[in-house]
């Protein structure tokens, strides 16, 4: 099927336009409890894990560092260019790995890290040496022999191709550029400006052909773009011919991120153009070949992402999609996400905080949650549904002995608009998003969300310090 003979119109989007969350877990982090601590982590992790090896682990690994402010950022970063900076938080994301070693040691449990990703902030920032001994530490929990993928996140204009071939020789696979839009209009209102050149630097064969796998992070939204310049910006990424390729929306919120109001209101695309920008980029990518990886994420035909989409194994976590592989997450540095069976943590976001925490050797627990049956039972059909765009109902009644048809018969009776508009597919046996539908897939998640049916408000999951503005 060509993507572009698919009809979305105007009225279709300002109907299904929900705002809602993303969906990485349920319930979504700002329900999470700020009641959790160290000593409830530490609990969990005995529990779940105590006297065994762990089931397959994805590491995430967060670098709060930035030497350069972006204005649309949602993440929690601090923006420095002090080094020596670098270097002493970096002796306390040591001391946390640490930590675990002597609390896995301790209660017998085996780590079995599988995936690893590096994120921030802009964890280019750290030179070859630095990186190395970043590798070295990670090694106290990581046997790299089994290791499927190392990613790291990078900044292209903190990097040179010398590092960029350094990180693949301390065994870094898998690189994923922050492009967000290549038009210099845009660049400039977002205080990012990086010249296509700097970019394309990066794709020579004798350093792509060092990695499995190239991404590209592009954001919709974002001031100053236009669906004609978006569509340049597709057609340029075509060209560049990425491994995979991150759709990410632009959420403009200067009311938690104060530094958003360095983009004037004006500058940003109004939401029904918003969405007309995602939807023709979504078909462009389509038609151009790619598969189309859940909610906002494409890969090329072959890539481990298209393969569990075939074979409908897609899984979705606070890392975005995975193969697959890992469904359990670790996460070290300050707000970093972990999730394991039943429970939810985030680390401290700040870091004074953090590091006193580390002083104290306790784990730098924010908060929260630990999740019902109801739960486990709604995240796992909704993460289905924005992973694969289908839910076999027979899967969910074996797993936790329910009848699906009984236990969701207020939700299935919410259906019938999508159905009618042709946005789903529905049997007795099982649920599809249709091509169509795929495009208003996180509405078709909301009516399975308890909270949002309850008409319970999803707490924006970032608050005003979340965005840390260093002034060395």
């Amino acid at each position: 099927m060509s993507y572009s003979s698919v009809k979305i119109d105007q009225k279709f989007v300002d109907k299904y336009n929900s705002g809602g969350p993303y969906y990485v877990c349920h319930p979504t982090v700002g329900q999470w409890s700020g009641d959790y601590s160290s000593q409830q982590f530490s609990e969990a992790l005995k529990s779940e894990f105590g006297g065994k090896e762990m089931r397959p682990m994805y590491l995430y690994a967060h670098f709060p560092f930035c030497p350069i402010l972006c204005y649309y950022c949602h993440c929690h970063v601090v923006i420095t260019k002090n080094k020596s900076r670098t270097q002493s938080f970096l002796d306390y994301l040591f001391k946390e790995i640490d930590l675990f070693c002597a609390f896995f040691e301790q209660h017998s449990i085996v780590p079995n890290i599988r995936e690893i990703h590096l994120g921030g902030g802009s964890p280019s920032v750290m030179d070859a040496a630095e990186m190395g001994q970043l590798v070295k530490n990670l090694a106290k929990l990581v046997d790299y022999k089994k290791l499927k993928e190392f990613s790291l996140e990078i900044d292209v204009r903190t990097v040179d191709c010398e590092r960029v071939l350094a990180y693949a020789d301390l065994g870094i696979d898998r690189i994923s550029f922050g492009i967000q839009d290549y038009d210099l209009k845009v660049q400039e209102a977002i205080n990012r400006v990086q010249p296509i050149e700097h970019i394309e630097k990066f794709l020579e064969p004798n350093i792509r052909d060092k990695f499995k796998s190239v991404n590209f992070d592009l954001i919709f939204g974002l001031p100053n773009q236009t669906r004609d310049s978006f569509k340049k910006t597709i057609e340029t990424t075509l060209r560049l011919s990425p491994d995979r390729i991150c759709l990410y929306h632009y959420n403009h919120m200067p009311g938690i991120y104060q530094h958003q109001k360095l983009i004037a209101d004006e500058d940003v695309p109004e939401e029904q153009d918003k969405s007309m920008i995602n939807v023709e980029a979504i078909q462009s990518l389509e038609d151009g070949g790619y598969v189309r990886i859940g909610l906002d994420h494409f890969a090329k035909q072959g890539d481990d992402l298209a393969k569990a989409v075939q074979d409908k194994n897609l899984h979705r976590s606070f890392i975005g999609y995975t193969a697959g592989r890992t469904h359990d997450l670790i996460g070290i540095g300050p707000s970093a996400i972990s999730g394991f069976g039943d429970h939810y943590f985030q680390s401290i976001y700040s870091l004074d905080k953090y590091y006193e925490a580390i002083d104290a050797g306790v784990f730098p627990i924010l908060r929260g949650t630990r999740q019902t049956k109801d739960q486990m039972i709604r995240e796992d059909v909704i993460l289905k549904i924005i992973s694969n765009f289908y839910l076999e109902f027979r899967k969910i009644e074996s797993r936790y002995d329910i009848e699906f048809n009984s236990y969701f018969c207020k939700e299935l009776a919410l259906l019938d608009d999508l159905i009618a508009d042709g946005a789903v597919e529905l049997s007795d046996r099982f649920l599809e998003v249709t091509p169509r539908g795929r495009f208003c897939v996180r509405y078709v998640c909301m009516i399975f969300d308890q909270a949002y049916q309850e008409g319970r408000r999803h707490v924006p999951t970032s608050r005003k310090d979340d965005v840390l503005v260093g002034i060395d």
